[in-house]
């Protein structure tokens, strides 16, 4: 049983972290069937919670709901992955120039040491161990810069780039690389440089959409839900697990 709270909204809300919890992490994979009352059933509440918080991450892009098929979790299309990086890429590098004046030094030196450490022992079973980090750094400037609608966008869309890296085995030339990249933004934050900080942020995340159009991590999440959707019955097996 998920919830201690009293009220469908409540539940909801948990249902709803729970149940996207389940498809950035590939539980439920693009093209599966969800079933309202085996959720229902799993998390220990009724249905009107679940059908709240299908209606949200429908809203959000994260599954598609058809009355004559049912519910499957979407994958993204090749412009979705594009759009998603670009809307990303410009954000984050606003939110880095703010923050070159806000990060307090503690914290810059904590994620220089995090990300070196990392860095002198890449290898592609440490993917889970890169995104954790990556994910901690820029939820950090998000923080230090202090844009709370910003960091709202860019919360989805972060949870989106997860999805898709999840998606691969990961590669440790793509986190080295990355790694690197990162103690560019790390120098010019240290600095208190917002030019160069935005500059390197922008050019991390365009490093990364080059390396998806070279056949990186998005390919595996991009492809299989659009045909999913296409023709919904053929997925009809494939239940929430």
């Amino acid at each position: 049983m998920i919830s201690t709270f009293t009220n469908d909204n409540g539940r909801a809300v948990l249902i709803y972290r729970e149940i996207k919890r389940r498809i950035t992490e590939l539980v439920y994979q693009p093209g599966d069937k969800l079933s309202e009352v085996r959720i229902a059933s799993e998390l220990g509440c009724g249905r009107s919670p679940v059908r709240t918080a299908f209606a949200r991450l429908q809203s959000e892009g994260w599954i598609e709901i058809s009355p004559q098929s049912g519910t499957f979790v979407r994958g993204l299309s090749d412009v979705e992955i594009t759009e998603i990086l670009e809307a990303r890429m410009l954000l984050e590098a606003h939110l880095a120039g703010r923050a070159a004046t806000r990060m307090e030094e503690a914290t810059i030196a904590r994620f220089r040491k995090a990300f070196a450490a990392l860095g002198k022992r890449v290898s592609s079973d440490r993917m889970d161990e890169y995104l954790e980090l990556d994910l901690q750094f820029h939820l950090a400037i998000y923080q230090a810069a202090a844009n709370k609608v910003l960091a709202e966008v860019l919360l989805n869309l972060v949870d989106k780039v997860r999805w898709i890296r999840v998606a691969s085995k990961g590669s440790p030339t793509r986190i080295s690389s990355a790694v690197e990249e990162i103690g560019r933004v790390l120098d010019a934050l240290e600095a208190r440089d917002e030019r160069a900080a935005a500059a390197a942020m922008r050019g991390h995340i365009e490093n990364t959409m080059h390396f998806r159009h070279l056949g990186g991590p998005a390919e595996t999440a991009a492809k299989t839900a659009p045909r999913a959707l296409k023709n919904p019955s053929e997925q009809s097996s494939r239940k929430a697990r």
